[in-house]
């Protein structure tokens, strides 16, 4: 007897004719990311036919590529280096894995494929050489999903590589780095690229000290007679959990603190960073609303902001602000989120802590490097007259000071602290002040009661 269909008609005829419509979508898809590729690396073409016309070489040179990025950031609507990056990516899809571009551009792979052939076969150099690894990559490709395809690519690339593995380690070792990628609701990655064996040794210390301290929690909670979850102040942790809290502890503090091993926690006693946060001062003191306080519709209040990261807890920030060894205070305006202005009990640089608290960081659009590690610019230049003042001031990465002044951008900045950025084509980007965007109003949709015109913050 003949059995029955999974997805008998009309439903499996139906489904049929949707996943056959889903293939065909695809494979649209790709082909337009394939000729999504060859625009973005005719940029690269027109910018060295700039340089070569009118012989720029070195930073003249670097300067014309990075104006063409901002062109298609602007015009993208993502960051000015992530711009140059997919333009640099694409130059050489396109003109070292000129077939795997084709096979993109046919539907035959998808973008995820084709960036982990051109990834692995950057340690081909031999022309040759690389052209082979590409049809037999292309090939496995085709039969294989991206994550597969990924790893057999970097396998085919190993036997084309002119250089060894071993040297290739040695040379790798000089990028080795540390840096943060911020995480929603008050959370971080720390990325940490080193030796893998020295890798591979830190989480196994790890594992094996969280390990103990996770089976000691676990006996104390098993020895309570109450059975609940928090047993004598310990609180029981995932491996996951108590290996996070250990890395941070020994960073911090050089050894496990007694605050980790009897509550599970981080002490942060020891941070001494140079860090801005603009808090509430209602977060500050921890003060709630009266009871029976009238409703409003117009949102909860602003949380405490970390600059380079974001909202943080109301309990991280009045640690940091307990611990830092002076903080500013930052009047806001609650109608719009505008800082007013800044002052500290130990005056210094007023007008820059000024311009730190409303820029938050780089003011091109999507830079997110730090007023720390930034330059205070004039927007109209200081050596033409133009004032040092709140609005003729921003914050600036160097990267974006030098695209100022020398690149064919064109920055205009409002009273407001808005800025209007114009690249050397007419395409137009405003900047509004990052302060104006985290604090600004929230529309009232309900009628409720009216929000106090000014809100006083303070910064650690």
């Amino acid at each position: 007897m003949e059995a029955a269909p999974f997805f008998p008609d009309p439903q499996g005829a139906e489904l049929d004719a949707v996943v056959t419509a889903i293939a065909a979508v695809e494979r649209e898809i790709r082909g337009l990311e394939g000729r999504k590729r060859a625009l973005l690396a005719q940029v690269r073409q027109v910018s060295e036919a700039v340089c070569a016309a009118e012989g720029r070489t070195g930073r003249a040179a670097e300067l014309v590529h990075r104006a063409a990025s901002a062109e298609v950031g602007f015009a993208l609507g993502i960051a000015d280096r992530s711009a140059e990056a997919l333009i640099e990516r694409s130059h050489d899809l396109c003109t070292r894995f000129s077939e795997v571009h084709d096979a993109l551009s046919s539907g035959r792979i998808s973008v995820a494929h084709a960036s982990a052939i051109a990834d692995a076969g950057l340690i081909i150099a031999d022309p040759v050489a690389r052209e082979a690894f590409t049809r037999a990559a292309v090939e496995v490709a085709e039969a294989e999903t991206p994550n597969r395809a990924r790893r057999a690519a970097k396998v085919l690339a190993e036997r084309f590589a002119e250089r060894t593995l071993d040297e290739r380690c040695a040379r790798a070792a000089e990028a080795r780095r540390v840096w943060v990628t911020p995480l929603d609701d008050g959370m971080a990655e720390l990325h940490a690229v080193v030796d893998a064996a020295l890798a591979a040794a830190l989480h196994d210390r790890l594992t094996r000290i969280a390990r103990e301290q996770v089976d000691a929690d676990a006996a104390a909670a098993a020895a309570g007679e109450s059975g609940e979850r928090d047993i004598g102040g310990v609180v029981p942790r995932t491996l996951d959990q108590a290996r996070a809290d250990l890395c941070t502890e020994l960073l911090l503090n050089g050894d496990p603190s007694q605050v980790w091993r009897a509550h599970g926690g981080v002490s942060g006693e020891r941070i001494d960073a140079r860090v801005q946060v603009i808090v509430p001062v209602s977060v500050l003191t921890g003060d709630a609303p009266a009871v029976g306080a009238p409703a409003t519709h117009t949102g909860l209040p602003a949380p405490a902001m970390l600059s380079g990261y974001g909202a943080i807890s109301a309990d991280r920030a009045r640690l940091l602000a307990g611990l830092s060894r002076g903080w500013d205070r930052v009047a806001v305006d609650h109608a719009t989120g505008e800082v007013l202005a800044v002052d500290r009990y130990r005056p210094s640089e007023e007008l820059l802590r000024y311009l730190r608290a409303r820029d938050q960081h780089c003011r091109f659009p999507g830079c997110q490097i730090v007023p720390f590690r930034a330059d205070v610019d004039h927007t109209h230049d200081a050596a033409r007259g133009g004032a040092t003042s709140v609005v003729n001031l921003a914050v600036l990465c160097r990267r974006h000071h030098t695209m100022k002044h020398h690149a064919g951008i064109e920055m205009t900045q409002h009273p407001d602290g808005a800025v209007d950025w114009t690249t050397p084509l007419g395409r137009r980007k405003r900047e509004r002040p990052p302060s104006r965007v985290m604090f600004g109003p929230i529309a009232d949709v309900g009628g409720g009661t009216e929000v106090p015109q000014h809100e006083q913050s303070a910064a650690a």
